[in-house]
């Protein structure tokens, strides 16, 4: 009975420890953007050590006992402690998205640069149900593949060719 006890204690710690380090991830993620930005800020050697820890992490919790998975949640907060000091102390600054609001077909939609800029963006306007927002990345992927072929051969021609509408069928 004692180690029933002991285990389910151990699986709550446990439990408790992993959702706390799943949001010091997106809060890292959100602070510094995507992890190839990351990577690139704080070079390759750090970041095999980082992908390491990971891997480590992810083995034991598939195939390790209780303590040694909360031994390696604990490793992994050190190193996105680690990480993020890496971070600050590259001289890079942290995501500030720039960011335009749009009235579209009686919706509203908020337009950022890039992909690692949207994170900060909904949580600024998570409480705002009927906002929508957008990358300027995600909408460039949504066109389709002829669309810019037929944009980039008439933009040889001339420059300020402009598309009005683009119709699926």
């Amino acid at each position: 009975m004692f180690g029933e006890i002991m285990k389910t204690y151990i699986d709550e710690s446990l439990e408790g420890k992993l959702k706390q380090l799943r949001e010091y991830e997106r809060e890292t993620y959100e602070k510094w953007g995507a992890r190839k930005r990351i990577f690139k800020i704080v070079g390759v050697e750090f970041e095999i050590k980082f992908c390491k820890a990971e891997m480590l992490l992810r083995d034991t919790l598939y195939n390790g006992h209780a303590r040694k998975k909360v031994q390696m949640v604990d490793m992994m907060f050190r190193a996105l402690d680690s990480l993020n000091i890496k971070c600050e102390e590259s001289g890079y600054i942290m995501i500030q998205p720039s960011s335009k609001c749009f009235n579209f077909d009686k919706k509203t939609a908020i337009i950022c640069d890039t992909d690692d800029e949207k994170p900060v963006l909904i949580k600024i306007h998570k409480n705002e149900p009927d906002m929508m927002i957008f990358s300027i990345e995600e909408l460039l992927r949504c066109i389709p593949k002829d669309f810019m072929e037929a944009k980039q051969i008439l933009s040889r021609l001339d420059k300020s060719v402009n598309f009005k509408r683009i119709d699926h069928d």
